[in-house]
């Protein structure tokens, strides 16, 4: 019995760390109509803007486990920000607060 609830926890616990990535986003601005099917372009905090941009919301990610790598936090974050209708994602900051956690914030927008 013991044996069984060890592995029944081991499980679980696996489970977890295979979560995909969550996001969120708040609205700053307005979203746009339709979700947005190309690539979305990702400027760290500190990289320079170049053009106009329409600011849509403020957009996280956070992964645990084996998804709390930046290729996956930043899709994550890519991701949430197509939904709103982005094509790119400026001010972005990453932030490895441990081994298995990491999150992603920054600013959804159109860039014209």
């Amino acid at each position: 019995m013991r044996e069984r609830l060890l592995l029944l926890v081991v499980a679980a616990a696996a489970a977890c760390a295979a979560a995909p990535p969550r996001s969120e986003h708040v609205l700053t601005g307005t979203a746009r109509t339709a979700a947005w099917q190309g690539e979305v372009k990702v400027l760290i905090e500190g990289a320079p803007v170049e053009g106009k941009y329409e600011e849509v919301a403020i957009v996280s990610a956070t992964g645990g486990g084996t998804n709390a790598s930046l290729p996956a936090v930043i899709g994550a974050l890519q991701d949430e920000a197509r939904k709103l209708g982005c094509n790119a994602v400026i001010r972005v900051r990453y932030d490895r607060g441990s081994l298995s956690n990491a999150t992603a914030t920054g600013v959804a927008v159109w860039m014209n």
